[in-house]
Parts: structure tokens; sequence; C-alpha cells
């Protein structure tokens, strides 16, 4: 049997339209489910615990399989609240605006190519799922954690009264264009260190953002760490710096094929641990989803993976 998970405001409610499809697809192919529609980040979290309690393998033997509908958010939600991750596999219809865990990883996006891996029992991959701490709290991510820049364009999308024009039209992208033009010419001097696998530390002097990627993509398919690979248990960290607007205006295209890592004011690391302390706090995001604003970051690899069907 498969849980269904469903967020029905993703991308402006499109997520609806999709669900029936599935649904449809689901009933003539004789799948077992229940589906559990979101109505809040708390209730869903509550829920998604309640049905990976790892009590429940030791109880009847067989793996959770969950189904997600909805955007990197509600996948973010999702794997952030997963209790028993050994025991959870996860299949994943995205229905969002970015959508890059599913571009990274070639998630087919239709309901006809997600029923046919659940009928033939599909290929189970495994993912890196990174761990960020910022004072008592912690947040697993499965794309990317952001600090800076992106993250505050991220904000500044989801709280943007455009976001559901944009979605509907099929043009989701643009506003993260305009978004981050705007954020680009009001940015404020910040200096950082960043601390890698605890060696010296490596001081920027105005900081535009720093990425820590578990996979190439984030921000709706710029590719900032085009070498990041979900499986060697590193941390891809795409550093950017000393840049005025009219600098960095140039980078952004480059950015969305990968081809920035060279550009001045951009520099690319790898580490399995990472510490990283600021001037001032800064907006902080995982998946796209914003955590706070915060001064000091410490960022490593989970113990355990995601397993996921595609």
């Amino acid at each position: 049997m498969y849980h269904i998970i469903v967020n029905p405001s993703s991308k402006s409610g499109l997520a609806k339209k999709q669900w029936q499809e599935l649904k449809k697809e689901l009933n003539h192919k004789k799948v077992t489910y229940i589906v559990h529609f979101t109505t809040s980040e708390k209730e869903l979290r509550r829920y998604v615990k309640s049905i990976t309690d790892k009590s429940l393998f030791l109880h009847n033997g067989s793996s959770n399989r969950l189904i997600i509908l909805g955007g990197d958010g509600t996948l973010n939600c999702v794997v952030d609240s997963i209790d028993d991750l050994d025991h959870t596999i996860v299949s994943y219809l995205p229905t969002g605006t970015s959508n890059d865990f599913a571009r990274a990883t070639r998630i087919p996006k239709d309901s006809i190519g997600l029923i046919s891996s659940l009928k033939k029992g599909g290929v189970t991959k495994q993912s890196d799922i990174g761990v960020v701490k910022f004072g008592h709290r912690q947040r697993r991510f499965v794309t990317s954690c952001g600090f800076g820049f992106d993250a505050a364009t991220c904000d500044a999308v989801l709280r943007s009264p455009f976001k559901n024009i944009f979605n509907k039209l099929g043009l989701g992208k643009l506003i993260y264009c305009a978004v981050a033009l705007k954020h680009l010419l009001t940015l404020e001097p910040v200096s950082c260190d960043l601390y890698l696998d605890d060696k010296k530390p490596i001081h920027f002097n105005r900081l535009l953002f720093v990425s820590f990627m578990q996979l190439p993509f984030e921000g709706g398919g710029f590719k900032l760490c085009p070498d990041a690979d979900p499986s060697d248990g590193f941390l891809d960290i795409c550093v950017a710096h000393d840049l005025t607007a009219l600098q960095a205006l140039p980078i952004f295209p480059k950015a969305l094929a990968g081809k920035h890592t060279n550009c001045r004011g951009i520099h690319m690391y790898r580490a399995k641990k990472v510490r990283v302390v600021s001037s001032k706090p800064l907006c902080t995001h995982t998946d796209g989803e914003i955590c706070g604003h915060y001064s000091q970051l410490s960022l490593s690899t989970h113990e355990h993976v995601l397993n996921y069907r595609k």
C-alpha cells in the first residue's frame, strides 16, 4: 500500500489537476493507496512522522512507501520529517515551480511515468541527505542549502503576489530572475569566514551567497555545482563574493549551464563538514524553504540516505 501526500496549493493549485490524473491511473491499475492532502507544514510533519515511525517496520516488516505530489519544499518537509529513513521509499511527482530535485535525478514529471515505475518495481536509488544546524535547531535537505542572496531571493519569491500569476502562465522561472535583479541592486556588504573540514578559515569580503549542494541545481535550474554527486558523502559548495550588480548579471545565464565556475568572484569547494560565520545574520533556505536569518551555520551529510524510486 502507498501513502500519497498531495500539496493541493503546489504551483498555485496545478497539483490538484495532476492528482486527478494520477488517481485515474492508480484506480485503473488497481493500486492500493491512502491519500492525504496537506493543510499546513506542522500537520504534514506530524502525519509523515506517524506513518514512518520506526516501530512500524518492527511490527509489520514492510517498508513505508510514499508518493509525494508537490514541489521541492513539500519534498523537503517530508524528508525532514521521516522517522525511519532506512525503511522508507519515496516516489515523487514534481508539481512545483523549481522542481530541482526531479531535474537533477531525471524523475518522470507525469503520472503515467510514475505509474509505470510503480508497476515495474522501479529502480530504487539512494541520495545523500544534508543536515544544517542553526542555533539549537537542525534541518535536512536533499538538494541545497543557501545562505545569503539566493535564500533572500527564494524568500521574496515565496511572498511575491505575482508568483501565482506567473505559475499559471507557465512562467514560474521568470519571477526568480526579476526578484534576483532587484536584490542585486540593494545588497549590503557582508563578510564571512568559511571553515572546511576543520581547516583554517577562508575569509570573504562582500559576500553575495554561499550554496551548499547535494545536487547540481537550485533556484529553478541554476547549475551552481555542476559536479555535485548525491552519493559521494561530500557537500559541493559555491561561493560568490566581491561582485557588483553589473559584474554579477552576466554570471547568471552562465550559471544556468554550469559555465560560471571559473568566473571572477566565484569559488568552488568540496567538504564533508562545513561551518560558515558571517558578520551579520543572513537569510537561510533548505531546498527553497526559508529557515530564518542566522550568522552561523554548521553543515554535514546525514548518516542515513534517502531511498527514492524513479
